[in-house]
């Protein structure tokens, strides 16, 4: 039997939860079974939190008089360090409003890409640092190419231990190792594993958690 053809407006319509419930459920059934699938759907889901956050409050406008154009920029460079340096994808201080505190934070691990590994782990870190004593639940989800994160001897093995021990949920997508034949025993003694991994991050955002994605 052929994969359904989902076009763009599909996939947008997915992650919009406005497709009706035999479509969305035709969706999900290809998106679970395709990598590239999910990757795209992660993608959407990324510009429409951005684009929430953006609309949400957007920043006042700089007055010429007020900001000479050459101070202005070294602040938008100082700006996008500061960025780079919290990880990219950190929402916590602006979800879902610029005061309100998310119930948890998921990040997302969708790509075979050690530096992004590295980004993910130090995001965790840092969401753990920045609530101390507070209890703030934290998830990494890793599905598609990302799944070699959480194999045993992966180059994030010291990372991944060092976040179980915070408290930090590791989650495998059990589509994904389905379709790569990859056993519980490959993976670190850590991970857990969930039915799918992008439903799981779905969810979690319907119940109030940050997405990030590095």
């Amino acid at each position: 039997m052929s994969e359904p053809n989902l076009s763009e407006e599909h996939l947008s319509a997915f992650v919009d939860n406005q497709l009706n419930p035999a479509d969305r459920n035709q969706a999900l059934d290809a998106i679970n079974r395709d990598a590239a699938l999910q990757q795209r759907v992660g993608e959407y889901q990324q510009i429409k939190n951005l684009l929430r956050h953006a609309y949400q409050r957007p920043p006042e406008p700089l007055r010429a008089a007020d900001t000479p154009p050459s101070k202005a920029k070294t602040m938008l460079a100082a700006a996008l360090l500061l960025a780079a340096g919290l990880g990219a994808g950190w929402l916590l201080h602006g979800y879902p409003g610029f005061g309100a505190t998310p119930t948890g934070v998921v990040i997302q691990v969708s790509e075979n890409d050690p530096e992004k590994w590295q980004m993910a782990l130090i995001n965790a870190r840092n969401v753990r640092n920045a609530y101390g004593k507070k209890h703030m639940p934290i998830e990494i989800v890793a599905y598609g190419p990302g799944l070699n994160m959480f194999r045993t001897g992966s180059p994030a093995t010291a990372g991944m231990d060092q976040a179980a021990k915070q408290g930090v949920k590791l989650l495998a997508c059990g589509n994904t190792m389905t379709m790569t034949h990859t056993t519980r025993q490959e993976l670190n003694r850590a991970v857990d594993v969930v039915p799918a991994g992008i439903v799981e991050i779905m969810q979690k955002q319907k119940e109030g958690y940050a997405y990030v994605r590095p």
